[in-house]
């Protein structure tokens, strides 16, 4: 009994001393949090700065230091809808790309892109800009512009309801990984949805926060805004265009749970074809696009 009288209040001491260990390790780690910025947040300034540095260098016309930039496969579409790769954009005349007054950063962690518009005597634009990791720092894959026209959203071209989506709905001119596959079959039924004219079916292939920039004016459309226009169609005569991707100009990359994919499109009717890009995210094991931006290729 005397031995077990003088061990309790050891035990008393050790649990107070470990609360107070554990006290302090909480209060030091909430510190640490504080004062170390997130790898997001750290991310974000390190794609802003490279933003900069390359909207810097291309208003200067900096070769050097736009080709260290540059992620391979980089290619830049201006808002005619002419689209150059990397040895073509650096050997082409010299070019400028709009700071935009306001831009607005979307951060997918192994991808990050850059939206914003800019005003200037005779042009007024819509841009993106795609900067992806690799090997710790950031690249831009691609920009894109876009002309807008009039302050006023405008949907898309449409044709006669029943009118066949061979490609891309049943078949696209591209082979890829089978990740890459993913995505195009997520595309693929996003654009059979579309087709079908089935609102519901469209939107589980649509992030809620997706914006897309249509090359009929420039000015974005929501997923509501896209829902409630298939919704109209459906009981209509109209169904949006599906332009069929033309052979050799799809290019889809994968990075982690983000993929960034590019083609050239030809209107069903006899229209002028169109550069569309778009980014995709995985959730919950299924590819949804989260943005989407159109250039009318007017040469």
């Amino acid at each position: 009994m005397h031995s077990y009288a003088r061990s309790t209040p050891s035990r008393r001491g050790s649990r107070t001393a470990r609360s107070a260990m554990l006290a302090f390790t909480l209060v030091l780690s909430a510190i640490t949090t504080m004062a170390v910025p997130s790898a997001s947040a750290a991310d974000e300034q390190a794609v802003r700065q490279a933003d900069h540095a390359f909207v810097t260098a291309m208003n200067k016309w900096n070769k050097a230091a736009l080709s260290g930039l540059m992620a391979n496969g980089f290619s830049w579409t201006d808002a005619t809808g002419r689209t150059l790769d990397q040895q073509q954009f650096l050997q082409g005349p010299a070019q400028s790309a709009p700071p935009g007054a306001e831009t607005k950063l979307h951060d997918y962690a192994t991808v990050m892109f850059i939206t914003g518009a800019q005003k200037t005597p005779g042009a007024h634009v819509r841009f993106v800009r795609v900067w992806v990791q690799d090997a710790g720092q950031w690249h831009i894959l691609l920009g894109q512009q876009t002309n807008i026209e009039g302050g006023t959203k405008q949907e898309q071209a449409t044709v006669p309801a029943g009118t066949p989506c061979d490609n891309p709905c049943k078949t696209v001119p591209y082979h890829g990984t089978p990740e890459q596959q993913q995505v195009v079959e997520s595309w693929q039924g996003l654009e059979t949805a579309v087709n079908a004219r089935n609102a519901d079916d469209w939107a589980r292939h649509v992030g809620d926060e997706f914006v897309f920039n249509v090359k009929e004016n420039g000015n974005p459309l929501t997923k509501a805004d896209r829902v409630a226009t298939i919704r109209k169609q459906s009981s209509s005569g109209t169904v949006t265009d599906i332009g069929a991707v033309v052979p050799n100009s799809m290019d889809v990359r994968v990075f982690g749970t983000t993929a960034v994919m590019r083609d050239t499109q030809q209107p069903t009717v006899h229209a002028k074809p169109y550069r569309a890009m778009r980014i995709w995210v995985k959730r919950d094991g299924r590819w949804q696009l989260v943005y989407s931006q159109q250039t009318t290729i007017e040469k």
